[in-house]
């Protein structure tokens, strides 16, 4: 999971409670564990739900920054809770461990439409055809930009396609830089080499996929926007305000995901109240797609109270509590209904998100990934820089996904034999 600033903060908080509320599987309440202001938000949930069905619940927050290291130990000594919030890309590895139970029996008893929820939440969750999660809150990244700096620039509308977008960086640029894209950060360049089409893991996610011609050429342009001077070549942690930054007009676009609406909305002068939106990223002939995220509520194999848990599960899920965590948190639904009643599609800044949600795709779904999409930004790093050149740096980044994956496809191999 990528720790955006409201993970973070909520981090220092929430350290103070581990520990503090573990129960064991004997004591007969239900344990769940979340990340974050989530986990915080989770509490009053539970109450809610322990006041309507006379169940104990007992929620433990942890920081994201500790939060992976503290499951696989939680694992390793089978001290999981009965119901995890798990980052959409952290499922795949908990399901080679044997971690998760699938949820298909329990959503034909509870009578739960999946078809509510964004196809790509759910989709981020099913593996081999097993649904192991029940979405509870989704993530994704656009554009920001301001919208009054386009209109000075002579342009009417936001560009669609990456051509479009282009004459519009270009013409930006000219008083500075068009986009803020911090090289270090992989979510934007995932997001272009999804558009590609081309899967970026070959052979059922056992090989690199990343010489393909496609997502070469994905590769190519994300370089290029830093290459025509379009982008500054910086890391995030070499632009101390992106608020003052965007206030100034230092940049035109900006890539980033929801918890944005809320800091923009506060840390942004009166002034520029109206002068800045949200728009789905531009693709090769319309709207592109990009890089779906979120958390998932998932029951543990190993729990004793598989059927009560998941009764937590699904009120924790349904569209009334969901609102109630996005006025909480302002986290995105995962259940589309819940963005009509909470007001979100009247928010043109927020329905741009829901627009991006309806055509995001998941990351490649196997525990390796987030290794192998640190390492693509490693990557477009050293092309940018000069270190190597795109094909040298492509058939490098191959040849570490195929060393992480190495286990993935002796398993793969010994299953088929």
């Amino acid at each position: 999971m990528k720790l955006d600033r409201r993970h973070l903060l909520a981090s220092a908080a929430a350290a103070g409670a581990i520990g503090l509320t573990s129960c064991s599987r004997s004591s007969g309440a239900i344990q769940v564990w979340a990340m974050g202001v989530e986990g915080e938000a989770l509490g009053t949930l539970a109450e809610r739900f322990m006041r309507d069905r006379g169940t104990e619940v007992v929620v433990q927050a942890l920081p994201w920054s500790s939060a992976h290291e503290k499951l696989l130990t939680a694992f390793a000594a089978d001290s999981l809770p009965d119901v995890l919030a798990l980052g959409n890309t952290w499922v795949p590895e908990f399901v080679a461990l044997d971690a998760l139970e699938p949820l298909e029996p329990f959503v034909a008893a509870h009578r739960i439409d999946l078809n509510k929820d964004f196809a790509v939440a759910r989709r981020s969750v099913t593996i081999a055809d097993k649904l192991y999660g029940l979405p509870w809150y989704v993530d994704t990244r656009l554009l920001y930009y301001r919208r009054d700096l386009l209109k000075a620039a002579g342009f009417d509308r936001i560009a669609v396609t990456r051509s479009e977008w282009d004459r519009q960086l270009s013409v930006l640029s000219r008083a500075g830089h068009g986009l803020l894209m911090p090289i270090n950060e992989y979510e934007p360049l995932v997001a272009f080499s999804l558009q590609a089409g081309a899967p970026l893991l070959l052979d059922n996610g056992t090989r690199g996929g990343f010489r393909q011609p496609a997502v070469r050429q994905a590769f190519a342009y994300v370089a290029s926007l830093y290459d025509r001077g379009f982008a500054p070549v910086v890391t995030n942690t070499e632009v101390p305000d992106i608020y003052g930054s965007f206030a100034r007009g230092d940049f035109a676009f900006l890539i980033s995901g929801p918890w944005n609406l809320g800091e923009f909305a506060q840390r942004l002068p009166a002034d520029l109240h109206d002068a800045w939106a949200t728009a789905p990223l531009p693709g090769l002939s319309g709207a592109g797609a990009s890089l779906a995220g979120g958390v998932s509520l998932c029951l543990m194999r190993a729990s004793r109270n598989k059927a009560r848990a998941f009764a937590v599960i699904d009120y924790i899920c349904n569209a009334r509590q969901q609102q109630i965590l996005h006025r909480t948190t302002g986290d995105l639904p995962a259940d589309q209904m819940a963005w009509f009643d909470t007001g979100l599609m009247r928010d043109p800044r927020s329905k741009a998100f829901f627009d991006q949600l309806m055509i995001a795709k998941p990351p490649p779904m196997v525990p390796e990934w987030e290794r192998i999409a640190n390492e693509m930004a490693t990557a477009l790093e050293r092309i940018v820089r000069g270190v190597e050149p795109l094909d040298a740096a492509l058939a490098r980044l191959d040849a570490f996904a195929d060393a992480v994956l190495a286990k993935r496809r002796w398993m793969r191999g010994r299953a088929q034999a």
